[in-house]
């Protein structure tokens, strides 16, 4: 699960602003219609509340392209969601791959804003979009236990948080956004709470490291399920 993701459209306070118009110039598109993006909206951003933990759609790219690639998520064994900053829930179909070119992530992601759905071209629902927050999500899958992952969190390692939580399933949660914390509506639906580094780690680092312990887990025992 990446939560608090910084993934969203172009809030409505700022569509008007010229750095935010230029780009939907750009990209052929209305302004709230198109992702928050630090790299081209940072003039813009000032004007929004919690603008730190916004604006990096770039950040969950990078994730789940980490995430969908392992053969955790091949071989059906990990369910990948995405909780964002505005509280929507982004499933996954299983064996789904998303562009690793940025731009066309961005424009899947755009039409996923729009639509609520992308399906392929036989019309198979590849992602799906909803409102609702991780709250939500938790009680609806009900994993037996939820892990969060923070530089906050109780110093560990990958292998000890996986063989100490990792049993029948288990919600792993990385934060999808470029600095601070979890906020403590989020926090509060921890178990438990690892820092597996000494350091701040990027998400898809993070992800990485934990699925890689799954799967030697896996290997050693029967297989479990992750979120």
């Amino acid at each position: 699960m990446i939560a608090e993701a910084a993934l969203e459209c172009v809030p409505e306070e700022i569509a008007g602003h010229p750095a935010v118009s230029s780009r939907a110039k750009k990209l052929g598109r209305k302004a709230q219609e198109t992702l928050l993006d630090r790299s081209y909206h940072h003039a813009a951003m000032k004007r929004l509340p919690d603008s730190w933990k916004r604006g990096r759609p770039d950040i969950v790219h990078f994730a789940l392209m980490e995430a969908l690639s392992t053969p955790l998520f091949i071989q059906g064994q990990l369910d990948v969601y995405v909780h964002t900053f505005g509280d929507m829930i982004i499933s996954m179909a299983a064996g789904l791959r998303v562009p690793k070119s940025y731009f066309r992530f961005e424009g899947l992601m755009q039409g996923l804003f729009r639509d609520g759905v992308v399906k392929s071209d036989e019309g198979a629902v590849l992602m799906e979009m909803r409102k609702g927050t991780l709250a939500d999500l938790i009680k609806e899958v009900k994993p037996g236990r939820v892990v969060g992952l923070s530089s906050a969190g109780v110093q560990s390692s990958a292998e000890q948080v996986v063989r100490k939580n990792y049993v029948d399933s288990c919600m792993f949660v990385i934060g999808g956004f470029p600095k601070g914390h979890f906020g403590d509506d989020t926090k509060a639906l921890f178990n438990c709470t690892y820092s597996i580094e000494g350091m701040g780690l990027e998400a898809h680092v993070v992800i990485a490291r934990i699925l890689y312990e799954c799967e030697k887990k896996n290997k050693r025992e029967k297989p479990s399920q992750a979120a």
